[in-house]
């Protein structure tokens, strides 16, 4: 894959501004080709491989936050979002699909080039992480909500999962207390907060880590809150 200039895809059924990103795009250098619909993208993508997708948020048919959830379970496809939508929640949801960037329409183009070398150099870091991971190490990709197994497996986060993982690794292996974890979960405001959440938090962290070991390291402290039992570090 050339990591420097990646082969892009740009899904928007705005054909205007479709053939505006590709000209763009294709004059700063990019291999690049454009599709109207999620059924378009998926054909041509087929035949024509890509490492990065700019994706429109509201496609005919398949949405673009369904695409990007999909790309997310394939792995090895930056997604980077736009839409017209730029409220918090928006952005929340765009990232938790799986877009890796969410931008706001109209993108200035400039922007959107400094996004795609973000991403890409993202990636990279990823596949350098993943290639020298230890059998005794974790990594948390605090860019990417990623959690990467010793094994290189790719466990996407969600925004509450990532604060409970960010939390719970600050503590250099020792116990973050409930109350650390609803604060991290909740920005700082804890007014009305259920404490069970932090418990559906963790129940489907151990879900998706059950995909590399059953044994989940993250341990309950009695008493106190949740521990991550097996090393791992943050980058």
């Amino acid at each position: 894959m050339n990591i420097t200039m990646p082969r892009i895809a740009v899904v928007e059924d705005e054909e205007d501004l479709r053939l505006s990103l590709i000209g763009y795009l294709a004059s700063s250098g990019y291999r690049v080709w454009g599709a109207e619909s999620a059924e378009a993208f998926y054909k041509q993508l087929l035949v024509a491989p890509v490492e990065v997708v700019i994706l429109d948020v509201g496609l005919p048919g398949e949405s673009g936050l369904q695409v990007a959830r999909h790309l997310r379970e394939l792995g090895g496809i930056k997604t980077i979002m736009l839409s017209g939508r730029g409220s918090v929640d928006d952005r929340v949801e765009g990232l938790n699909q799986g877009a890796s960037r969410y931008l706001v329409k109209p993108v200035d183009m400039r922007e959107l080039v400094a996004n795609i070398q973000s991403a890409v150099r993202a990636q990279k870091q990823l596949a350098a992480v993943a290639g020298s991971a230890s059998a005794a190490s974790w990594t948390l990709l605090r860019v990417e909500w990623i959690l990467l197994a010793p094994d290189g497996t790719q466990i996407a986060l969600t925004t509450r999962e990532f604060a409970f993982m960010d939390c719970l690794l600050r503590g250099s292996r020792q116990a973050a207390s409930r109350v650390e974890l609803a604060l991290a979960l909740t920005g700082g405001n804890m007014e009305g907060f259920d404490f069970h959440r932090i418990d559906m938090v963790v129940a489907r962290l151990r879900q998706k880590i059950a995909v590399v070991t059953a044994n989940a390291p993250i341990k309950t402290e009695q008493g106190v809150g949740f521990v991550f039992t097996a090393k791992c570090k943050m980058q």
